[in-house]
């Protein structure tokens, strides 16, 4: 038979146990809301750049700056979510950095083009 007093020890540990695994799972939510929030910042803005090239905006290399600035921040957080997501980030920053050094089939071998990261997200956001 257990005593009282180690039935109590036991309920107490396995409620210590629950609470750290809760507690976890709450950190890890808002890690992961922390990353989407990053990445619709430069989702946004990056559309919305691309958006004004279309309608025959002139290129703003200080825009292109800050929407790289943008991914390299979004690539941070992903790092413990999503390891192929933030690289991608991370290779998107580096792209508006100097965008006329890419060519359409590299962006389309490392995953970085707009579409392909908007669907990433997007996967992010369902899990």
């Amino acid at each position: 038979m257990i005593e009282p007093t180690t039935a109590f020890t036991l309920f107490d540990k396995t409620l210590s146990v629950l609470g750290l695994i809760r507690e976890q799972k709450k950190q890890r939510t808002e890690k992961i809301d922390q990353a989407l929030l990053a990445l619709f910042a430069a989702l946004t803005e990056t559309r919305s750049y691309l958006s004004d090239l279309q309608n025959g905006k002139p290129t703003d290399k200080e825009r292109q700056f800050a929407i790289a600035r943008l991914w390299n921040t979004a690539s941070v957080p992903l790092r413990e979510i999503d390891r192929d997501l933030a690289e991608r980030c991370f290779l998107k920053g580096g792209y508006w950095m100097e965008p006329e050094a890419w060519d359409q089939k590299q962006i389309e071998a490392k995953g970085i083009a707009i579409d392909s990261v908007f669907e990433a997200t997007r996967q992010l956001l369902l899990k």
